[in-house]
């Protein structure tokens, strides 16, 4: 009986958790759409975790530099690491992203302006 009720109560609060994470990631979605901005990443590290693996990028919004994650690690994650790709972003949080790992950025200006703005960083950090 009490087995019985506490598998039903499991189910319960397991449905409301994949309810809630399908609500946030659309909300996420949604917030990037409606508040768009756009700006180019450096795709700075693939980090495995378990049978998946976390690509990380770096950007600057305003005179701020972000590092972060970007989701799973793209397809021939080893040929695009260290490249640029174009990211979008939440104008309202910058931390909510979305990058395009089939969009390499070329614009040698763009990439020297963000690498010049990570090397900077990199000179005050130490």
């Amino acid at each position: 009986m009490m087995g019985e009720r506490f598998s039903k109560l499991f189910f319960v609060f397991v449905f409301i958790g994949l309810v809630y994470l399908i609500f946030k990631g659309i909300s996420y979605k949604k917030e990037i759409e409606e508040h768009p901005g756009e700006t180019v990443c450096k795709y700075t590290l693939c980090k495995p975790t378990g049978k998946t693996s976390d690509a990380y990028v770096k950007y600057y919004i305003g005179d701020k530099l972000y590092r972060i994650r970007a989701g799973g690690c793209p397809d021939s994650s080893d040929f695009k690491l260290n490249k640029y790709f174009v990211l979008k972003y939440s104008t309202i949080d910058p931390d909510k992203i979305r990058v395009d790992f089939s969009k390499e950025v070329k614009d040698s200006i763009l990439i020297k302006e963000l690498e010049s703005k990570l090397e900077f960083k990199y000179w005050l950090d130490h």
